[in-house]
């Protein structure tokens, strides 16, 4: 696959699909893993940290991209921050919305990062739990100018949660799987599964392909597309798109080996 078909058609499983995010939200609640959520005793962590940390417990305005179902901005609102989710699962955003602890300071809007209207400006924006590694190289240089465009001049701070290239290419040299599930994310009917992974190195990527089976017969593929970048390559992305005092934080609570987290700041026009 060339780089000019890597990023083509449906490289991501289908997150905006109204029946896939209705039974992805399953997966974001339970309280047994963290395959699409973090369990929120590490939510809780993680928010008490930002709060913390990078606010030092004053009041901001906080852009959340790919919010999922709001649980970092819920926290956040409750500790008197104002958020912005923005997220492409209608499920996700519809159950953000329902379950707003305090919807003056939440807002919650179903669209695409990509080419959403990300407001302004902001305090803090975030992206988190390796959603940065899911976009193309060129689509992550435009949404990195779009997010310093909407922070403040003077001390706006963007977090990147990011899976760090060893990770990426465990995962595309993993052997292929199968399973069987009586449900799950890409069916309500039993069905099979075989996950077959492939590490690109000339394009830093691996792509994953599922097979689902249902009982019925009925076969799906699917796609997914992770990029692995290094700190270097991504700082200086960052700093092209207008950021500068990029910093890995070590202190960031997690309990996943394969992510870490980079600060960067909105650089002040010379």
């Amino acid at each position: 696959m060339t780089s000019e078909t890597l990023w083509d058609g449906d490289y991501k499983i289908p997150w905006h699909d109204p029946e896939f995010s209705s039974r992805m939200l399953a997966e974001h609640l339970t309280q047994e893993h963290d395959m699409a959520s973090r369990r929120f005793e590490w939510i809780d962590r993680q928010v008490d940290w930002i709060h913390r940390k990078l606010l030092a417990g004053r009041s901001a305005n906080i852009l959340d991209l790919g919010c999922g179902p709001g649980f970092y901005s819920h926290r956040l609102a409750v500790l008197g921050h104002r958020c912005r989710g923005i997220d492409f699962g209608p499920a996700s955003i519809e159950y953000a919305r329902q379950h707003s602890p305090d919807r003056s300071r939440c807002e919650f809007v179903l669209d695409d990062i990509r080419r959403a209207a990300l407001g302004g400006p902001y305090d803090l924006a975030m992206m988190l739990f390796g959603e940065m590694n899911v976009f193309s190289p060129t689509e992550l240089r435009a949404i990195l100018r779009r997010v310093r465009a909407s922070l403040l001049t003077d001390g706006g701070v963007l977090i990147l949660e990011m899976q760090t290239p060893e990770a990426v290419k465990s995962m595309g040299r993993s052997e292929p799987s199968d399973d069987y599930f009586r449900s799950g994310p890409f069916s309500a009917r039993p069905y099979r599964c075989r996950t077959e992974c492939e590490w690109i190195p000339e394009q830093h990527v691996t792509i994953q392909m599922y097979t689902v089976i249902d009982d019925a017969g009925a076969t799906q593929v699917y796609r997914n597309t992770t990029r692995a970048w290094d700190i270097d390559d991504l700082t200086d992305m960052l700093q092209a798109a207008g950021f500068d005092r990029v910093c890995r934080q070590d202190d960031w609570p997690s309990n996943a080996e394969g992510l870490i987290v980079l600060s960067a700041e909105a650089a002040v026009p010379a």
